[in-house]
């Protein structure tokens, strides 16, 4: 489940069309991750098998930070950019108030440092997938289908260029149905959820857990860390 969260996003409404919505003559930009717009959205989940699950989660996003705030688990995933362009990672446990930081160095040598950009869905996967000819109008955006298979998934993305994200996402895989949907987003207005206060939290640095093997929150989440050789 973790991993099919880190690749999806929802977001939409309130910009006007900026293109025909009728017919694309030619696939426009896929990806710009630079410049988004502030908002904030909560999503819904819905896992279709032989038992459905359904979880919601919500995001707020700014221009310098972005946070996923999971509500079945109580914690979040908080990437803060620095004034050199450069990220942090923050795993965040709000019901035992800590925090994991790994800085940029931690995260380029785990291979995560452009992980932060897959709040949308995967820059790799809309290349490799088919888009329509015909365009939608999406609460005032252009939006574009995309459909096709990718790595044994078959994937439908509802596509918004303008803002490059996603506004609906279907994932199958065998059995399964992944489909993750708008629940309520708020562009340009007050949300009544914003980033979490982690002042009071205590941060443990990520270069500082093979020395804190026996503490017992340590122990607690050792299983939700990224893998720091020990």
């Amino acid at each position: 489940m973790k991993s099919f969260w880190v690749v999806l996003f929802i977001a939409g409404v309130n910009l006007s069309c900026a293109f025909h919505c009728d017919e694309l003559s030619e696939p426009v930009s896929v990806t710009n991750t630079n410049n988004l717009p502030p908002l904030a959205a909560e999503f819904v989940t819905t896992i279709a098998g032989d038992n459905s699950t359904h979880n919601i989660a919500q995001l707020v996003r700014s221009g310098d930070a972005v946070e996923w705030n999971y509500l079945a688990n109580n914690t979040s995933e908080l990437w803060k950019k620095t004034t050199n362009n450069l990220w942090f990672y923050h795993k965040i446990f709000h019901t035992d108030r800590q925090v994991i930081e790994y800085s940029p160095v931690d995260m380029n040598l785990l291979g995560m440092h452009q992980q932060w950009q897959y709040f949308a869905i995967n820059p790799a996967i809309l290349p490799a997938l088919t888009h329509s000819n015909a365009a939608e109008n999406f609460h005032g955006f252009l939006a574009i289908l995309y459909s096709g298979e990718q790595s044994g998934i078959n994937y439908e993305v509802l596509w918004l260029p303008q803002l490059s994200l996603a506004a609906r996402i279907t994932a199958t895989q065998g059995k399964q149905k992944t489909i993750t949907a708008i629940r309520a987003l708020y562009v340009n207005q007050q949300a009544p959820f914003t980033f979490s206060d982690i002042t009071q939290y205590r941060t443990i640095e990520y270069t500082d857990l093979g020395d804190m093997e026996r503490d017992p929150f340590v122990m607690k989440i050792q299983h939700e860390l990224l893998e720091h050789g020990h």
